[in-house]
């Protein structure tokens, strides 16, 4: 009785201190949902058969992993910023913390593999393995600070790490952009995308994290323990 009392208690303390969110942010949210349901809809494909790019082919096992873990991070990853899930399920969004950490650290490791032998040599090889180390180190700084109770940074660090996941999005939209309409060559597309895909995500998420610093109060101890268990 006294474990759902204080459980009830840090659920009420928690929505109270929660910001209200806008109907602007309400609506980006959604549009950022739909975008990541939207590709991890269209990646499937790549396990319906094997895809017709030879180099592909040849990786099919950690480009596979890759995926999946990839899509596992863009379906799940949105829900870590719902603060009505936060308010109303805290068990719930802990739960779903850990598994979207967990798909980040395997799919940012397979990632890092496919960089090294991503085409166009050494530009991609180096876009896109940064881009994996990144999505790794922001993810288990993430995990860092939520076990240490520091639930603000945790925070920011999961902003990070869920604008690097959101680099999935980005690189669909750019690739297609700059083959099919600004008729850029394939190397020049792929290059500039392995680097234009995340740099820019992590300016915004940056941009977000330092003007929301000092607006956010810290969460109370009996809040902020029942998240971090």
């Amino acid at each position: 009785m006294a474990n759902e009392a204080s459980g009830s208690r840090s659920l009420e303390v928690t929505a109270s201190i929660l910001p209200h969110r806008s109907r602007l942010a309400t609506t980006l949210w959604w549009i950022m949902l739909l975008f990541c349901v939207a590709i991890g809809g269209y990646s499937t494909r790549y396990f319906l058969g094997l895809p017709s790019d030879a180099h592909f082919s040849r990786y099919i096992l950690p480009l596979r992993l890759h995926i999946a873990r990839g899509i596992g991070a863009l379906l799940t990853g949105p829900w870590q910023f719902s603060e009505k899930l936060r308010a109303r399920a805290l068990n719930l969004h802990r739960w779903l913390g850990r598994f979207y950490l967990l798909e980040v650290a395997l799919g940012s490791i397979a990632g890092f593999a496919m960089a090294t032998v991503s085409e166009q040599g050494w530009p991609t090889h180096l876009g896109f393995g940064m881009l994996a180390v990144l999505w790794f180190f922001t993810g288990l700084q993430a995990y860092r600070m939520v076990r240490s109770g520091n639930i603000v940074v945790h925070r920011q660090w999961m902003i990070r790490n869920f604008a690097l996941t959101l680099a999935a999005v980005t690189l669909r939209n750019y690739l297609p952009l700059m083959l099919l309409v600004l008729h850029w060559s394939f190397r020049s597309s792929y290059i500039t995308v392995s680097w234009l895909c995340w740099i820019p995500n992590l300016l915004i998420a940056e941009w977000i994290v330092r003007r929301g610093r000092g607006q956010e109060e810290p969460w109370p101890p009996l809040a902020r323990d029942n998240v971090a268990q």
